[in-house]
C-alpha cells in the first residue's frame, strides 16, 4: 500500500472530509452545548439524548442548543 493513496487522517483519526451522519451530528451537538452549560452526563443522558436527536430535526436541535446557552450564560 502506498501512503500517498491512504485517506487524509485529521488528529482525531477520523478521516478528512468525512461527515456524521445528521442524527450523529445533532447529538454531538446536543451533548456538546449541555457539557458546555456545565450539565455533566449522567447515566442514561445518551440515550435521551440520542432519542431527541432522531426525533428533532436541525432548526429544532439549534433552537434548544441557543435555549441551553442562553440559560448557561445567565
Amino acid at each position: 500500500m502506498n501512503l500517498l493513496d491512504t485517506p487524509q487522517q485529521s488528529l482525531g483519526g477520523v478521516p478528512v472530509g468525512a461527515h456524521l451522519a445528521a442524527v450523529d451530528a445533532r447529538w454531538v451537538e446536543l451533548h456538546a452545548a449541555l457539557i458546555a452549560a456545565g450539565v455533566p452526563p449522567l447515566p442514561g443522558d445518551s440515550d435521551a439524548v440520542h432519542t431527541l436527536a432522531r426525533q428533532l430535526d436541525d432548526a429544532t436541535v439549534s433552537a434548544v442548543v441557543a435555549w441551553i446557552d442562553s440559560a448557561a450564560s445567565r
